[in-house]
């Protein structure tokens, strides 16, 4: 189980060093008409999708077809972007944000957990497992067209590149001081490291998570939403079944970003505005009832599911998309470095 904790160290350290937020860089497509996280996500995506499949076609995992509840997962998506951009932060980065010394993520988080808490063994279940039981024929995009996956992932790949290439090329995506070329950096706790290495490096290291869980009878990649319920759920019921290999996983997330926070330099206590803390209250709740009823947070749906094209993945990543460009429009943002 240990291994989890490693790996969720890897992440957050990844995660921190590239500030690899989804409020910021899902607002900003809208905002901005800036797609540079999106050309990093589809990277990490990228990298996940060839891995997954590789090693499914070895016999070493096995991808998940499960059957899509198309209401809950719309609405899910949806409430989760609203939630994230009310919290200015997502289920990971509330856990990586904290140990950067936000406190503001610290209230999110805590208040997400225990909303996801309330939705698996708690007062909420009741209310969300009927639309979780309403589900389609729909699960995996290449089952529905009846294609080989390695179809889509060939597409996925040359999306990316093109993504890629036009990023590098076109001036208005440069970093300061930064040449285009500088995908790798030359110090580990430099300032800030390019979205396309930490791209690069979360998509190998999500490769390796899901091949390890495997070996503990888990048979998915990242995840966050549950697992942190589950860390609530251990703390209140001390079952040993709520401390497995999630749980230590987000866990290694709060020590990776804490060291990559401290070591950088970029560590500090940020308070919120007091006129803030209900605002972060309120989305940290609404994110963990999006997250229970779409089958899980960003990481889960935009990070890991769509790798391997579950219709969940792809559908709840655009309501999550949709949800925030929404309440982007009426709430004021909180910059964060894309």
């Amino acid at each position: 189980m240990l291994i989890g904790l490693f790996i969720g160290l890897l992440f957050g350290f990844f995660l921190q060093r590239g500030q690899f937020c989804f409020v910021s860089g899902f607002r900003i497509i809208y905002t901005q008409r800036n797609f540079r996280f999106l050309t990093a996500l589809l990277i990490a995506v990228s990298i996940q999708s060839i891995g997954f499949f590789s090693l499914s076609g070895l016999d070493l995992i096995t991808i998940p077809n499960t059957p899509m509840p198309l209401l809950a997962t719309l609405i899910g998506g949806l409430l989760f972007g609203i939630g994230m951009v009310l919290a200015n932060c997502c289920a990971s980065g509330g856990w990586f944000r904290t140990r950067e010394g936000a406190v503001g993520s610290w209230i999110a988080l805590i208040c997400f957990a225990l909303t996801m808490a309330a939705t698996q063994t708690g007062a909420l279940k009741q209310w969300i497992n009927p639309l979780l039981l309403e589900t389609t024929t729909l699960d995996n995009i290449y089952n529905t067209f009846n294609l080989s996956p390695w179809i889509l992932v060939t597409v996925l790949v040359l999306i990316t590149v093109v993504m890629i290439v036009y990023h590098i090329k076109h001036p208005r995506y440069q970093f300061p001081q930064e040449p285009t070329t500088a995908l790798i950096p030359h110090r580990i706790f430099t300032k800030h490291w390019h979205p396309f290495t930490a791209a690069v490096w979360i998509g190998l290291l999500g490769v390796l998570a899901w091949l390890v869980s495997e070996q503990y009878g888990r048979s998915y990649g990242y995840g966050v939403a549950v697992p942190t319920a589950n860390v609530v759920q251990y703390i209140v019921i001390g079952q040993q079944r709520y401390l497995n290999w999630g749980s230590y996983f987000v866990l290694g997330i709060l020590l990776g970003s804490f060291i990559a926070a401290k070591l950088s330099g970029e560590f500090e206590i940020r308070l919120p505005e007091p006129k803030a803390i209900l605002q972060r209250m309120l989305g940290g709740v609404i994110m963990g009832i999006g997250a229970s009823l779409a089958g899980g947070c960003t990481i889960t749906n935009a990070l890991v599911s769509t790798a391997y094209f579950s219709w969940q993945g792809w559908l709840a990543t655009l309501m999550i998309m949709i949800g925030c460009w929404l309440t982007s429009v009426l709430v004021k943002p909180t910059q964060c470095r894309i």
